[in-house]
């Protein structure tokens, strides 16, 4: 049930958790885990990022450009981490955090807009009961039919 690594101990919040590649500054060779909706959010993020500069970690906000850096793995399932603002030289600096809780409710991301927030949110919304709630329909089905 528990699953101990170097940096937190992690329980399945929602039954599903979910080992992604840290998409910060570290080249993408460190693991992070956080649960599938924190996860489905990031997804999310991470897609706008890419529609914006063609990168997993930067996009355009309204004040400036901005990346996002992933912190410690949280053993209750929440994805955290910092928010630097790109100068025009491209020097960074940090102007904030982000906190994505283990249900996929965003509660803080400094540079996205109330409309990013919420449209991250809805997706990985739909795309969890896509992906998790039909499996998991198929799976009762399926135990019924055994007990019987």
């Amino acid at each position: 049930m528990y699953k101990v690594n170097k940096i937190a101990i992690s329980v399945p919040v929602d039954g599903y958790t979910i080992t992604m590649y840290n998409n910060g500054n570290k080249g993408e060779r460190n693991m992070y885990k956080c649960s599938a909706k924190a996860s489905l959010v990031l997804d999310q993020v991470r897609s706008r990022c890419q529609e914006d500069t063609q990168t997993n970690n930067k996009w355009r906000g309204r004040s400036g450009n901005y990346m996002y850096i992933m912190g410690r793995e949280n053993a209750d399932g929440k994805a955290t981490g910092v928010v630097h603002k790109i100068a025009e030289d491209g020097s960074h600096k940090l102007c904030g955090s982000f906190k994505i809780m283990s249900d996929g409710i965003i509660t803080r991301f400094t540079g996205l807009s109330k409309a990013d927030w919420n449209n991250a949110m809805r997706n990985a919304e739909a795309e969890y009961k896509a992906k998790y709630e039909t499996a998991t329909t198929e799976t009762t089905a399926t135990a019924q039919k055994v007990a019987v």
